[in-house]
C-alpha cells in the first residue's frame, strides 16, 4: 500500500468517527468531567473497540461493493422494505438528533458572543452549500478540515486545563446511577447515521481509486481503527478539560460555562471550547444528513440530487425553526430530544444486524467475507449495544 493509494483512499472512516464526537456527546463528555472526573476515562477508552468491529464491518462492505451504497445493497439482497425498514427507522431518530445538533452551533456561537438568529441561519445555508455538492470528494473537503480542527480544539481544551492531581482512573460502583451511566454509553457508542455513511461513503469514493479490493479493505480497516481510538481519546480531552467544574453548571448555559471554564483553564477557554463545540455539531451535522438521505434514498431507488436536497430540507428546518424559538429553553429542547434518541440502539440493532448478513455472504463479499470467529465477536458487539440500550431505558 503506497502513500500515494492511503492519501486517495482516506477520508470516510475518518469523518464518521470524528462525527461520533457530535454536540450530544460533547456534552455528556462535560457531564462526566464535572460529575465523575478521570473516573470513566477507562470505560471512554473501551468503547473504541464495538465501535471499531461495527465500523469496521460497515467499511469493509462498501471497500467490496464500489459504488453501492448500503440501502442499494440490502434493497438487491433482500426486499426494499427490509431497505426502508433500516432507513426510515434512522430517518426518524435524525429528525431530533439535528435538534441537538443545532442547540449545540448555538451554544457554540453564544460563547463566542453571537447570537443564534446569526449562527444557526449561517451555518444553514453553510450545510445546504455542501451537501449540494454533487461530488463525494469535493464534500470531503469541506469535512475535513472541519474534523481536524474539532479533534485540535478539544485537545487544547485539555491541555489549558492541564493533569489533576489525585483522580482515580481506576473506578466502578455497583450503584445504580453509575451502572446506568455505562450502560447508556454502551447502547449509545454507535449510531445509526454511521452505518450507513460509513458503508455508502466509502462505496462512493473507492469506486474512483484504482486500487486493489484488498487494499481498500486494509486501508479502511485501518483508518477505522486510527478514527475510533481518537474520537474516544477526544471524549477523554473534554472530559477532562472539564473536572473540577462544579456540577451546577449548567454547559448548556453559556453564561455559566464559559465563566467556569475560565476559572480553571484560563479566558482564552470559553472561545475555544466555542469552537469545538460548533465544529463538533456542525460535522455530525453534515454526515447525519448525508447518511440519512443516502440510506432512505438508496432503499426507494431513487437516490436522485432534487429528491436527496427535498429530504434533506424536511428534516433539517423543522428542526432549525425548533432551536430558534427556544432560545431560552435549551434544556428542554434537548432533554426532550435525547429522550426521544434513547431508542437509537434498538433502531441501529437493524442495520448491525443486516450489516452481518452481508459481511458473511460470500456471494456477495467473496473472498472478504467475515469467517466464524470474526463475525462471533461482532454478534457479541451487537448484542452488547442492544443490552446497553435496554438497560438504560428500564
Amino acid at each position: 500500500m503506497s502513500i500515494k493509494e492511503v492519501i486517495r483512499l482516506f477520508g470516510p472512516a475518518w469523518i464518521v468517527m470524528m462525527a461520533d464526537v457530535d454536540a450530544a456527546s460533547v456534552l455528556t463528555g462535560v457531564a462526566n468531567g464535572q460529575e465523575y472526573g478521570y473516573r470513566l476515562i477507562w470505560l471512554l477508552l473501551l468503547l473504541s473497540i464495538p465501535l471499531y468491529i461495527i465500523q469496521e464491518a460497515a467499511g469493509r462492505l462498501g471497500a467490496v461493493n464500489n459504488g453501492k451504497g448500503l440501502g442499494e445493497i440490502i434493497r438487491e439482497r433482500y426486499s426494499g422494505k427490509i431497505a426502508l425498514l433500516a432507513s426510515l427507522s434512522m430517518f426518524v431518530v435524525d429528525v431530533f438528533t439535528y435538534i441537538v445538533e443545532y442547540v449545540g452551533i448555538a451554544v457554540g456561537g453564544l460563547v463566542l458572543g453571537i447570537p443564534p438568529y446569526i449562527t444557526l441561519p449561517i451555518f444553514f445555508v453553510f450545510h445546504l452549500v455542501i451537501i449540494s455538492t454533487r461530488k463525494y470528494e469535493k464534500i470531503e473537503k469541506f469535512l475535513l478540515p472541519i474534523s481536524l480542527l474539532l479533534a485540535v480544539a478539544f485537545v487544547l481544551q485539555a491541555m489549558l486545563r492541564g493533569i489533576v492531581n489525585g483522580e482515580n482512573v481506576l473506578y466502578f460502583s455497583p450503584s445504580k446511577s453509575f451502572t446506568f451511566l455505562v450502560a447508556a454509553n454502551i447502547g449509545a457508542v454507535i449510531m445509526p447515521f454511521m452505518i450507513f455513511y460509513q458503508t455508502s461513503a466509502t462505496s462512493y469514493k473507492y469506486q474512483n481509486v484504482e486500487s486493489s479490493i484488498e487494499t481498500k479493505i486494509k486501508w479502511s480497516s485501518i483508518e477505522t481503527l486510527i478514527g475510533a481510538i481518537v474520537s474516544e481519546l477526544i471524549m477523554v480531552a473534554i472530559e477532562m478539560a472539564t473536572t473540577g467544574i462544579s456540577p451546577s453548571v449548567d454547559p448548556l448555559n453559556y453564561k455559566e460555562i464559559s465563566y467556569a471554564l475560565s476559572l480553571v483553564s484560563g479566558p482564552f477557554s470559553p472561545y475555544i471550547f466555542g469552537i469545538g463545540l460548533i465544529c463538533a455539531a456542525f460535522l455530525a451535522l453534515i454526515v447525519e444528513s448525508l447518511g440519512s438521505a443516502w440510506g432512505t434514498l438508496e432503499a426507494l431507488g431513487k437516490n436522485s440530487f432534487n429528491n436527496f436536497i427535498l429530504l434533506y430540507i424536511s428534516e433539517s428546518i423543522p428542526a432549525l425553526v425548533i432551536t430558534l424559538l427556544f432560545t431560552n429553553n435549551y434544556d428542554n429542547v434537548v432533554n426532550f430530544a435525547l429522550t426521544l434518541m434513547s431508542i437509537a440502539p434498538f433502531i441501529v440493532v437493524i442495520p448491525c444486524v443486516l450489516i452481518g448478513m452481508l459481511v458473511k455472504d460470500k456471494n456477495l463479499m467473496m473472498n472478504y467475507a467475515y469467517g466464524r470467529t470474526r463475525m462471533l465477536v461482532y454478534w457479541i458487539t451487537v448484542a452488547m449495544i442492544l443490552i446497553g440500550g435496554i438497560l438504560a431505558v428500564i
